[in-house]
């Protein structure tokens, strides 16, 4: 048992002595050329400009069409308004017709229908 322990340790002990850095080999770390970074930098902005462009556009687009959804929304509201108000007195207008009294009433006002016996003076001015 004490010798595997012993194989152990040595086995560590050369990896440590195998390992070495990269420097003492007198190769250098790479640096990226600055060429490359410009056009990586230019192939962005000719891709990334015009397509915030044409976000910034059609966003601007939505923008008038839903203001303008907007306005035919108002003015359709103000419309069904108007519409609610004529249908209700279209329909009193009906309820009204249907009632017989109300009939006489106007017969005798605007076509001087009269009662027997009943003299109408009409007031002309």
């Amino acid at each position: 048992m004490e010798h595997a322990r012993k194989l152990d340790l040595t086995s560590q002990v050369q990896d440590k002595q195998n390992i070495t850095l990269v420097e003492e080999h007198g190769v250098k770390p790479r640096r990226r050329s600055f060429k490359k970074f410009l056009m990586r930098i230019s192939l962005f902005c000719f891709l990334a400009v015009p397509l915030f462009f044409l976000l910034q556009s059609h966003y601007v687009t939505q923008q008038h069409v839903y203001s303008s959804k907007v306005k035919q929304l108002k003015l359709a509201e103000v419309d069904l308004k108007k519409t609610k108000s004529t249908v209700k007195d279209s329909k009193r207008m009906i309820d009204q017709l249907n009632d017989d009294q109300y009939i006489i009433e106007l017969a005798r006002k605007n076509l001087f229908f009269s009662k027997k016996g009943e003299i109408i003076f009409p007031n002309i001015k």
